[in-house]
Order: structure tokens, then sequence, then C-alpha cells
């Protein structure tokens, strides 16, 4: 029987209850082709798993066991049975394999426990009998859009290998969406796999003999044909020595067509008279998985709002973080109820969205000209389920605004949500509260909050930025933001843009009486243990690339903290009586310092300007500024704790 476990059910539990790739370390190889152990860990392996081995010298070949460097313990064995003629037998081969294999195990051990399962849980038992129907039908489109996701990744391709591993190893091929970490202590680390043969990663959006290419990614930006190939909507190819873009209804036709054919199902369990905004995009979104043409799928999903449905679904080709070149765009689904306690606030900053948008222009020296702006303010949304791009192994996404392309978003008549039932449960709340009590000092921490609603402005000021300024489709000489910037570059400024103002609007709506003066200095607070937080995670991933919330984190906390708007203050430890360092925010002098950072990151954007970019961002990332960011002590007290990693749970 062809194993292949169900990638959202098995361990991100959905339960039914019916009541009617960092690369430096990676390429170090050792023998049979297979990680580099060290002398500790293999003596330490061989103790425990019985192999009476020690490998006594590394004086010659630093690092790599050589056969004279083997020593046979006790009496009963002989060296014959290890090494025979200078040269290791395959006895020791098959040793040497074993202890390898416990080597990953334990790595693959630490990679899940760095996460913590956090219930995210939907009761629809008292839902109609179709509304029934139709999420379980959700649930099933879900499970196609996960597989086509890993396709992407090239993970899908290599489910049957994971009937011959053991069982955590297969609860990371699940939890991870491939058999490769993502954990911050051990996504760098060459022994964190699923499988024994530790399988490199080879992205199938790329050519696979390219990607080996450090490279790689700045070529396809210099290709003449750069902007087909980097079309979010393609994979590239490559024919008789030239790089070709394919569209993704080409590539993924059979399973693009095959989801269609499930989504009109779907829309066959709604009443069109009560749900007409949310039939009229199933419809769309299935000609558009038929197509490939997405702009009237997105059409219709702008109209849906908080007043048009219960229901919020993003169903869709996004967001690009997870590509190798940080360019294609990644399927997905979030599909969640609407929160309606959105629609009050909405209503307060609706009116000033024009506002907003002036102050970019203001702010820029006349390097960005405001534009009309009529995106929805954010809906509330609480999430019953995501899948493919949309699930996280660790962390779960708490605002977006989309779409990223097309003309809804040139009109900046986007849609934006923030997911509010999400890190609402007492487990996450003491853990949060905890990790920030590490890095704040206590006239700080006394502004922190875990109010619901001060913590979701800061989310809900984010994600209305991204439609402000120059957004993700505004264009230079023609050429867009990932074209100017390259993909990795292009994002990180497109978040520092969206958290630097949600931090900077904070000051507007104090001014306006929107939120009191504590109410910002808490939003304050909220977004700069939020800083902390991805910080903590490093800079890059695995294969490179950029982490772009981490680096914009990095950014705000160097920058504030230059500007006099964050100060690290020597306090004395509660537990151990010894100095210690943590951060205090000067709440008076946040609205100037952000107001500076603003206006930098906005000209940059506006006018192309790549080496003010590299300036502003690499110092504090990489450079000679990061001592000013406390990254090392910022990751060593978070690294402690455990992040959530979301199961989800349907009561129909």
């Amino acid at each position: 029987m062809n194993y292949r476990p169900k990638v959202l059910f098995t361990i991100f539990v959905i339960s039914l209850f019916f009541m009617s790739a960092a690369k430096d370390d990676c390429e170090k190889k050792g023998l049979y082709n297979l990680p580099q152990i060290s002398q500790t860990d293999f003596n330490r392996l061989a103790a425990i798993s019985g192999i009476p081995l020690f490998w006594a010298d590394d004086s010659r070949n630093e690092g790599v066991l050589d056969p004279d460097e083997l020593v046979v313990l006790g009496t009963g064995e002989k060296i014959e049975k290890w090494v025979s003629k200078g040269k290791f037998t395959m006895g020791f081969e098959s040793a040497y394999k074993k202890i390898i294999n416990m080597k990953r195990q334990e790595v693959v051990a630490s990679e899940l426990n760095q996460g913590i399962p956090t219930l995210v849980q939907t009761d629809l038992s008292k839902a109609d009998a179709k509304e029934k129907e139709f999420v379980k039908q959700m649930i099933k489109i879900g499970q196609m859009i996960e597989e086509l996701h890993m396709k992407q990744r090239g993970s899908f391709q290599l489910m049957n290998k994971t009937k011959n591993t053991d069982i955590p190893s297969r609860t990371l091929f699940v939890r991870n969406q491939g058999p490769w970490c993502f954990a911050p202590k051990t996504e760098k680390d060459p022994f964190c796999n699923a499988f024994p043969d530790f399988t490199k990663q080879v992205w199938d959006t790329y050519p696979p003999d390219e990607q080996k290419e450090k490279d790689f990614c700045e070529r396809l930006s210099k290709d003449p044909d750069a902007k087909n190939l980097l079309n979010p909507f393609t994979v590239v190819r490559k024919e008789k020595d030239k790089f070709v873009a394919v569209p993704y209804i080409t590539a993924y036709g059979k399973e693009m067509k095959a989801i269609a054919a499930e989504i009109r199902k779907a829309a066959m369990f709604l009443d069109p008279k009560t749900e007409p905004a949310l039939v009229a995009y199933l419809q769309a979104d299935a000609k558009a998985f038929e197509t490939g043409q997405w702009e009237e799928a997105d059409e219709a999903w702008a109209k849906m709002n908080a007043l048009n449905s219960k229901w919020y679904l993003r169903l869709a080709p996004d967001e690009v973080y997870w590509d190798l070149c940080q360019q294609k765009a990644g399927f997905h689904m979030s599909f969640a109820l609407i929160d309606k306690s959105s629609v009050e606030l909405q209503k307060k900053l609706e009116p000033i969205r024009d506002e907003m948008e002036a102050l970019l222009e203001k702010i820029s020296e006349n390097t960005y000209k405001a534009r009309k702006v009529s995106f929805a303010m954010p809906d509330f949304i609480e999430i019953i389920m995501n899948a493919g791009d949309a699930r996280s192994p660790l962390g779960a996404t708490i605002g977006q605004s989309l779409p990223n392309w097309g003309k809804v978003a040139e009109e900046g008549r986007g849609r934006t949500v923030v997911m509010t039932n999400l890190y609402q449960d007492a487990q996450s709340k003491k853990m949060a509260r905890e990790k920030a009590s590490t890095l704040l000092t206590d006239d700080t921490l006394k502004y922190y909050t875990d109010d619901k609603l001060l913590s979701l402005i800061d989310i809900v000021l984010h994600e209305a930025t991204h439609n402000l300024g120059p957004h993700s489709d505004y264009k230079i000489n023609g050429k867009g933001p990932s074209e100017i910037f390259g993909g990795g570059l292009g994002s990180t400024l497109e978040e520092l843009k969206a958290q630097t103002g949600s931090l900077y609007y904070t000051e507007l709506l104090r001014k306006k009486g929107i939120i009191t003066d504590e109410d910002a200095k808490k939003i304050y607070t909220h977004a700069i243990v939020w800083a902390f937080g991805h910080i903590s995670q490093g800079m890059f991933t695995s294969s490179g690339n950029p982490k772009n919330y981490s680096q914009l984190s990095a950014v705000q906390i160097g920058f504030l903290t230059e500007e006099g708007a964050l100060e690290w203050k020597m306090v004395t430890d509660d537990k151990t009586g010894k100095p210690l360092g943590k951060f205090s925010i000067v709440y008076e002098k946040m609205p100037a310092a952000i107001e500076k950072l603003m206006a930098k990151v906005v000209k940059i954007k506006a006018t192309g300007d790549v080496e003010a970019a590299k300036q502003l961002v690499e110092p504090y990332v990489s450079g000679n500024k990061r001592g000013v960011v406390h990254h090392d002590e910022i990751t060593e007290r978070l690294l402690r704790f455990p992040r959530a990693s979301m199961v989800y749970s349907v009561r129909l």
C-alpha cells in the first residue's frame, strides 16, 4: 500500500465531532558523504548504542575520523572487524551510519521540542447542515492546497520516503511540510532532517541543478527576460541553456483544475441569497484555478467584508517569503469566521485613510506623491484552518494585506485582516509576559499588556500601512520593488515600512483621541516585544534568505536605540542578584525617532535607492551595529521558550 500521511490531519489535528537548508555548515561532509560528526558526539553515541569503538585521536585530519584513529574497547573485539588493510570495513560503515542516525534523531527531537502545541479551536456544532457540509468541503480543499504547496517546496514528491523513517521524523515532515528544519536552534544544523540520507531541498519553482549556485537568484534578476522569470505566478525551467518562465497553470494544471472542481462544489452548499459575496468569490476563484488569471477573483474577493459575509476565505497563490529567491507566490488557504468586533474600529480609522497617505508624502520630501486610497480597514477574523503557505511550522501570521499584485493592489482596493483568536489562550499569554519580563525593565514592563484590542491595533496599523505609500506594486521607471531591490531586500523594506508605519500612526491616533496616552505606550511596548521575538529567530534562513520580520526588527531596535527612544540599562536580576541588561522605552522620544525612520524608509522605496537600503539594513543585521541591537542577549533569553505550533480542532 502506498504510504501517504494526511498532511493536515496527522499532527495538525482537525477533529470533526459530528453532532448532527547555515549553508556553510551544511556543506561540511564526513564519511560516506554524510554530515561531519564531532569526535565527542561519535564517542558519546557509540557508548550509548553499545558499539565498542572510540575515536582516540584527531590530530592528523581534524574533524574527520581516520582508520588509524579508531580504538577498539574491551578484549572481545578485534580491530579487523572495523578496519582492514588501513581502510574501514562494511561492518564499520554500518556502525557509523547507526551513530549518525542517532545524532540525527537527537537533533530532530530538538527541532520538535522548540515548538509547543497551541490549540486553535472552533465550535460549529450549532451551524446548519449545509454550513457543516461547506466546512467539511473547505477542509478537503485545504488538504489539496497543502499538497500543492508542498509540491512547490519540493517536498510532496518525497512523501513516500516517510514510511521508512521513525515516528518523530514523520512528525517533523508533517509539521514542517517537508523533511527540513525551521526552528532557530536547529535550522542550520546539518543533522536536522527527517530522512537518514539527509535529503537536500530542491524547490520545484526553479531548475534543480541551477539552485546549487549561490548567485542563482541574482542571475535571474539580471536575465534579459527577468520580468517574466520573476513573475510570481510562474516557475522557471531551463531549455537549451536558456531560462524559461512557465505559468503555474501549465506547471500545476492537473492539481489546480482538481481544486477548481472542489471549489465549485463548496459554493453549492451556500445560499446565494444570504452569502452572495462569498458565492461570487468561490465561482471566480474556481475560474482562476482553471485559467491562472487571478484579477477577476481578486475583484470578487475585495468586495467581501465583515458586513456581507459571516466567513473569511482567501484561496490563492500570494506570499513569496517561503521561496528560494523570494519571488514565487505560494498557494495557501486561510479559512475563518468574521469577528464583528472589528466594525467599530473600522468606523474610527476609515475616515483618516487619506490623511495617513498624505503624511507619507509630507515626510518623503517630495520623493513620493500621495494617491487616492480606498482599501478597506482591517476586518477581524477567527481562524478555523490555515493550509499551504498560510500554515507555518512555528508561529502564525496574525495580520495580512492582499493581494500583492494586479489592478486591485495597484488601485489600493485590497483587503486587510487581523486574526483575533491566535495566541489568546492562557498558555500563550502567560509565556508572552514571561518572555517580555526577561528583556524589559520594570518601568517599561508595567505598560506591557495582553489586552486583545490594544495588541491588535498594532497589527491593524501594520497591515493598513501595506496599502499606503510606495507599495508592493509601486513602479519606478517601469520596474517593481523586487526588480529594483531583489526579492529578499524588497520584502524586508516593505515589512519595515509596514511595521514602522504601525508605530508612526500610533501617534496620529493618540492626537485624534482615538487612543489615550497610556494606550499609545502600551502599543509601543507590544510592538517592541514583538520585535524581540523575531530577532531571537535569527536574521537568515538555512538557505541564506533574509528573514524579513527579523531584519526589520533589528533595524527598528537599533535605530530607536541610537535615537535615544530605547535605552539598554543595567539592573539587578531578581533571581541571581547580579547585574543584568534590559531595555527601557523612553516614550516621549518615540514619536520623533519613529517619524525619522519612517521618512528614511519611504524615501528609499519611493526612489529605488538600493545603496541607501543596504546602508540602512545591513549594519543592524550583520554589520558593525549588531551590538546596538543586542542580538545575542535577546536570542539567548527568548530561545529558552518554545514557540507556538498551531494545532486545529473543528467541532461540527
